[in-house]
């Protein structure tokens, strides 16, 4: 004879399987609503996150067409040791390739940067310039793959401080390494309503991570004042932009979990010509050792 069934035993298994149901569904809606932060929220936490950078490699490509025609593409993957605001420790290589131009020339690299000194060996010093063919190939025998400390005076001292150059460049959306009381008042000029419209944004997924990919405007005369505190800040970061320099369109990606930026791109135009570039920034705050060559060599001591 089968046994009844006591009396509430069914009502309160209900119970509890509606209860498990109810914080499953729960969890779920709050997943989805509160889970991803919203794309305004991240953008504001970036600003702080990336005025906290210690160190950073950043993989820069430009391309600069000038008036009279020629063409300058710049790439270059650098390291950034930041953790002094007096000096700067870099290290990394580059590539430079001039057409278009009455001086054809390709030039390519390492270079090493230990505060205000700068070493740079060159591995490739060539041109596409009949006119010029001897000329370069003898240049390029003498200083090839030997590492020469950059001073103003030399004649190549510009090839090698061109990447160096918009390392030292205050972007848009800044990074650096500042202290607490000097965060404050840059991120408080940054979060200005002035400082930024963004255009549009949206979720995408990039370099393997969930991002927010934003398209931005903003004020440059709110951009300025960033620029003026941080490089007042740190003494290696300038304030170069010209007055007819202009940012036409400025795209961001910030990854959603460490609010730190993937990935810039961006059209201009200069006094110059116009530029387009991309910055791509990975390997935040991990540690490498930035050394002096061991041996190098004064470029009039190779060039005699």
């Amino acid at each position: 004879m089968a046994k009844s069934v006591k009396k509430g035993t069914i009502s309160k298994r209900n119970k509890w399987i509606i209860g498990v149901v109810a914080v499953i569904v729960f969890l779920v809606v709050f997943v989805m609503v509160f889970g991803t932060p919203s794309a305004e929220s991240v953008f504001k936490d970036m600003n702080d996150k990336m005025l906290q950078t210690k160190s950073v490699t950043v993989n820069q490509t430009l391309s600069m067409t000038s008036k009279d025609g020629s063409l300058a593409n710049i790439s270059s993957k650098m390291y950034m040791d930041m953790n002094s605001q007096k000096n700067l420790n870099a290290k990394g290589s580059f590539t430079m390739d001039v057409s278009g131009s009455t001086s054809p020339m390709t030039i390519g690299g390492d270079v090493i940067k230990i505060g205000d000194s700068s070493y740079v060996k060159y591995s490739k010093f060539s041109t596409t310039s009949p006119e010029l063919a001897t000329s370069f190939s003898s240049i390029e025998t003498k200083i090839q793959d030997n590492w020469i400390k950059v001073r103003a005076s030399d004649q190549f001292a510009s090839f090698a401080n061109t990447p160096l150059e918009f390392l030292s460049s205050i972007l848009p959306t800044p990074f650096a390494n500042l202290n607490d009381t000097q965060r404050a008042d840059v991120v408080k000029l940054l979060q200005d309503k002035s400082m930024y419209t963004i255009d549009e944004s949206s979720k995408v997924n990039t370099a393997g991570v969930d991002a927010y990919k934003y398209s931005l405007s903003y004020d440059k005369g709110q951009y300025a004042k960033v620029a003026d505190a941080i490089a007042g800040d740190v003494s290696y970061f300038k304030v170069g932009s010209k007055s007819g320099d202009q940012v036409k369109s400025l795209t961001v990606w910030v990854n959603i979990d460490t609010k730190q930026i993937i990935k810039i791109e961006f059209t201009g135009t200069t006094t110059d010509g116009s530029v387009t570039g991309t910055f791509e920034f990975s390997g935040y705050n991990q540690t490498q050792s930035v050394d002096k060559p061991s041996d190098y060599f004064i470029e009039s001591e190779l060039m005699n």
